[in-house]
């Protein structure tokens, strides 16, 4: 199977192998190729398409390409960042509002369930999507996802110890707009669970390889 990695919007690039040489490497291992993509229209020749932290705005006629990509059967996945940093979740909003979810400019928190003595890398055991082998996930630095419409499947949330900055206790971190023809947006409040210094914690790895496969229970 083959994986589009955007590049076309200023995201994060799967080929820096300092933060995404390990998930390049085992997804490698179990027959999915990710392949780099610089050219916006190109990405919709694949079946599964990535959109890691992206920096520049979409046009209003890439926004509809994205949604009638998901309308005919793929998986698009964006990720942020918490406190909107570089107007990131802004940026995901324009495309994710279009599907009933939002990503709110906060951070969630978690003085009981975290890792690396860090609050902000906060550990959820509350996985319910792609979580076939998955037991805990590490979501660092996450922003809370916002549901607009009750059929948006919620993909993890954090545990009833978490928080956002404006109090909302056990916050979405992740949820997913699915189509009748199977395909589906999946919006993660992190871009960091897959990178090198967190993929190998708790269950991140298979987690990230249930997203790029589809693979959800």
């Amino acid at each position: 199977m083959k994986v589009a990695w955007s590049s076309s919007h200023g995201e994060f690039l799967i080929s820096d192998s300092y933060f995404f040489s390990v998930l390049e490497r085992e997804s490698k291992k179990r027959g999915i190729e990710i392949v780099e993509i610089p050219d916006f229209e190109e990405l919709f020749a694949y079946p599964v398409i990535v959109f890691n932290y992206s920096e520049v705005p979409f046009e209003e006629r890439e926004i509809a390409r994205i949604e009638a990509a998901v309308q005919e059967g793929k998986r698009v996945i964006l990720t942020a960042h918490f406190k909107n940093l570089d107007n990131v979740v802004e940026i995901c909003n324009k495309v994710s509002e279009r599907f009933g979810f939002r990503l709110r400019a906060d951070e969630v928190v978690d003085e009981t369930h975290f890792t690396a003595e860090d609050p902000h890398m906060v550990v959820t055991s509350r996985i319910e999507a792609y979580r076939d082998g998955v037991k805990r996930v590490v979501f660092p630095y996450s922003a809370s996802v916002e549901i607009l419409r009750p059929e948006i499947r919620v993909v993890a949330r954090g545990e009833e110890t978490a928080r956002t900055g404006g109090g909302e206790k056990a916050p979405v971190l992740a949820a997913e707009a699915r189509t009748a023809a199977g395909g589906s947006l999946v919006l993660c409040g992190s871009c960091l669970f897959w990178e090198n210094q967190t993929i190998l914690r708790e269950d991140n790895l298979t987690f990230s390889l249930n997203l790029l496969t589809g693979t959800k229970e």
